[in-house]
């Protein structure tokens, strides 16, 4: 029984490793095939960027460059849909599908989404009390292992510790749903404003999908992420 136990356990980390590292190498595939795309409106990242915000979203959010590849975001604290470089001077299917994402976010947070709500509520406490999960683990394993008078004690902390870190998940767990939302209300967007046919919009699917797969892997390098066994995850 123990040993199928093990077994179980080395084919899900095995499992994990391999989504966590194909996924954000599928993403930068699958971008750069789209993004030798033009698009069939050809208008940059930057200027279909403009057109939203000006259009759609009456001016009340604002657009942002910043150097990077892949370095697009969303900022709710100023309302900002920063673009990368690339995306910003790009005139394809990826660079406009890229925006419809980012500006997918923008309308979460506009029409004041739960799911953007609660994830930003969570992200908060998970940060401040990430700080104590590295003490209450060392504190834990030093009285469990070094007094054993005080080993209920001990034990408290690293259940503690053992929260923290599955809180930590659940708040990583929880950008999936998120993500989800924003790639279809970006899809949304292009439809509405008639910005793609019928097979650029297969092409975004395709990308915001292999995106998605990032958010997967990284939950994945969370769950890893005491192991060593895959690139670090920030996990608070």
């Amino acid at each position: 029984m123990v040993y199928i136990l093990i077994g179980v356990v080395v084919l899900f980390l095995l499992f994990a490793l391999a989504i966590a590292t194909y996924s954000n190498a599928q993403l930068e595939d699958t971008f750069e095939k789209y993004n030798h795309v033009p698009c069939n409106k050809k208008i940059t990242g930057g200027q279909f960027a403009l057109f939203l915000t000006n259009n759609v979203f009456g001016s009340r959010i604002m657009v942002g460059r910043t150097k990077g590849y892949l370095t697009d975001g969303y900022s709710t604290k100023s309302r900002m849909v920063v673009l990368s470089e690339a995306t910003c001077d790009s005139a394809t299917v990826a660079a406009l599908t890229v925006v419809s994402h980012e500006f997918g976010h923008a309308s979460q947070h506009l029409m004041a989404s739960k799911k953007l709500s609660i994830n930003r509520t969570m992200s908060k406490v998970v940060k401040i009390v990430g700080y104590f999960m590295f003490p209450f683990t060392v504190i834990g394993l030093f009285l469990f292992l070094l007094f054993p008078d005080l080993y209920y004690i001990g034990l408290a902390f690293l259940i503690l510790a053992l929260a923290i870190f599955l809180f930590a998940l659940i708040v990583k767990l929880s950008l999936i749903p998120l993500e989800k939302d924003a790639s279809k209300r970006g899809l949304d967007l292009l439809k509405r404003t008639e910005t793609f046919d019928d097979e650029e919009m297969a092409m975004a699917k395709d990308l915001l999908k292999a995106a998605l797969l990032t958010y997967v892997g990284d939950f994945l390098r969370s769950i890893l992420w005491w192991t060593f066994l895959t690139r670090k995850s920030k996990l608070f």
